[in-house]
């Protein structure tokens, strides 16, 4: 049955590679509602949950699609909140052998959760390159250190105003305020943070001389959006196929925001 599974897997895979028109973007939308009374203690009973970004189908897969599983194996559903200060990001994750990190390995090897977000609703919803407001922040399953970083490689220089990629080769904390909890469960673990948005600006201390102004979100603003998970199933040396999924289900999610999703700030 296992096999026949992973046939038919394979069917939708090719399916959806053959027919370039069709994209999971097109219907990602998710709701954040402002946060309320939120405690970072890796229980998610303080969030409204009725908006996920849910990461499931063998079509999200968008790496080593053949060492994926099921949704036994990984799988997760992502929320966002916010308030004027800070965003709020949380994950209720399915992995049979979760927070597993190997020092040796780069930071897109380690199990790790993947936050694509703009700063500006402003920004074209179809544009195919970063924009200086466009950030992909890792988050490290790795139970204490909880390493982040945010890779801003795919920037162009002059778009970048001086703010460049931070914590890329691991070991570091490049999020100013940032907390985070986990709470093992059954099935997995529930992660959740919160990232203050002046991390994403020339406010942030681990910056020098940049002139990105802090966004100041509001109710009704619209953000491109997207999340992948990595997930690590063996002890080194058999690290070689590390699946990772996406909530739009495309890897050009690392060059074009066009194939993100959205979410909408609402009350």
């Amino acid at each position: 049955m296992n096999k026949l599974w992973k046939l038919v897997a394979l069917a939708l895979a090719v399916l959806m590679l053959s027919a370039p028109a069709l994209s999971l973007a097109e219907d990602a939308a998710i709701i954040a509602h402002k946060a309320d009374g939120i405690v970072i203690d890796g229980n998610l009973g303080d969030w409204n949950l009725d908006s996920p970004a849910v990461v499931d189908q063998p079509l999200q897969v968008i790496r080593d699609f053949d060492y994926w599983q099921g949704v036994e194996d990984l799988s997760a559903k992502f929320y966002l909140a916010w308030n004027e200060d800070n965003l709020y990001f949380a994950a209720d994750v399915t992995e049979d052998t979760p927070l597993g990190a190997i020092e040796m390995l780069p930071i897109d090897g380690e199990d790790n959760l993947k936050l694509y977000i703009s700063t500006n609703p402003e920004s074209p919803a179809d544009r195919t390159a970063y924009d200086t407001w466009d950030w992909l922040v890792y988050l490290i399953m790795d139970e204490p250190y909880w390493d982040t970083a945010i890779d801003r490689s795919m920037v162009e220089k002059d778009k970048a105003l001086r703010f460049i990629s931070m914590g890329m080769d691991g070991g570091e904390s490049v999020l100013d305020g940032y907390e985070c909890a986990v709470e093992m469960t059954t099935t997995g673990f529930t992660f959740e943070c919160v990232i203050p948005w002046f991390n994403f600006s020339g406010e942030n201390p681990n910056v020098k001389k940049c002139k990105i102004e802090k966004y100041v979100p509001k109710v009704g603003d619209v953000l491109k959006v997207d999340f992948a998970i990595t997930d690590i199933d063996y002890p080194c040396p058999g690290t070689e196929y590390i699946p990772q999924m996406a909530w739009t289900g495309s890897p050009a999610i690392s060059f074009s925001p066009a194939e993100w999703g959205t979410v909408t700030l609402a009350e």
